[in-house]
């Protein structure tokens, strides 16, 4: 199961950007507005406003966002992210600041295609598809201003329809479950997340707060904005993830999204620090579990 931490964020004094130009980087009909350490601003020879985000110590490019205009401040065009090893992460348009029309999401594993579908104004809309590692569908769901709405079709190994699971406005009205005698592999929900040692409680609200509290209480008392990421002006948001294995130990930490190296060791460092973690469970068993945690740098 993979899991969504709630995004931490840090800030700090803001420090004057250096001037670090990537030359290399702008297209022989592209005209360079602006450049710091972390990013350049172009205009195409088509007139459109291009922001490019970097990984500096790698060159590794990691955000394509294109603007209205000059200013930069409302995204409207192409969009893309990559993670930290140079594969794809998600690609779609923004319509005069707001999510639009099709969008897609790739593994940071295998760098394929894993979940597409469609926004409009913003939110889910109509059809999105989970998809294997071969490319095949095994999940369908259809939304409707961003919740789950109509019928929710789970496909086995072969491809045949196996479940079908039938929501309104985000709750789940019925569910019908076909015999196709093949294995399904979809996200199974972990009955008890894992949470912070000392946590135990009967209402699992109250023990995911005080596991979320006592998470946050951890980083925010160990983790220090790196002195050369805050003189180079490098800001964003960080996004690490690890595994909590089936005897609440730490492992497996990497960084999906590490903004510069120092930002990066600075992370995996204070998760490595994290007290100790009480495992997950399914049907009373301890299973291991994957967690995403952002963490927002910011200058002031």
């Amino acid at each position: 199961m993979l899991c969504l931490l709630s995004v931490l964020s840090i800030s700090s004094t803001f420090a004057q950007k250096p001037k670090k130009y990537y030359a290399d980087q702008v297209g022989k009909d592209e005209k360079m507005l602006f450049a710091d350490y972390q990013s350049i601003l172009i205009k195409t020879a088509d007139g459109v406003f291009v922001q490019k985000i970097y990984y500096p110590e790698k060159k590794q490019i990691t955000h394509l966002l294109t603007f209205k205009d000059d200013k930069f401040k409302i995204l409207d065009g192409p969009y893309k992210e990559w993670y930290d090893n140079g594969t794809p992460w998600k690609e779609g348009a923004f319509l005069n600041g707001k999510k639009e029309g099709i969008w897609s999401f790739y593994s940071f594993e295998t760098g394929k295609k894993e979940e597409t579908g469609a926004y409009l104004n913003n939110e889910r809309s109509g059809r999105w598809a989970r998809l294997d590692s071969t490319g095949m569908v095994k999940e369908e769901m259809e939304f409707k201003a961003g919740v789950l709405n109509g019928p929710n079709k789970i496909y086995n190994r072969a491809g045949q329809l196996a479940i079908v699971r039938t929501y309104e406005n985000g709750e789940m009205t019925g569910e019908e479950k076909l015999d196709t005698g093949n294995p399904i592999d979809t996200m199974k929900m972990v009955e008890v997340i894992p949470y912070m040692a000392g946590c135990e409680n009967d209402d699992p609200d109250a023990q995911k707060q005080c596991s979320d509290r006592k998470m946050l209480e951890s980083i925010y008392l160990q983790i220090r904005y790196p002195r050369t990421a805050r003189e180079n002006g490098l800001e964003g948001s960080a996004v690490l993830r690890f595994v909590v294995e089936k005897d609440g130990s730490i492992t497996g930490v990497t960084a999906l999204r590490g903004i510069c190296r120092d930002i990066e060791a600075e992370c995996k460092r204070v998760i490595g620090l994290m007290p100790q973690w009480a495992p997950g469970r399914q049907n009373g068993e301890p299973v291991r579990v994957v967690f995403n945690l952002p963490i927002k740098f910011k200058l002031e």
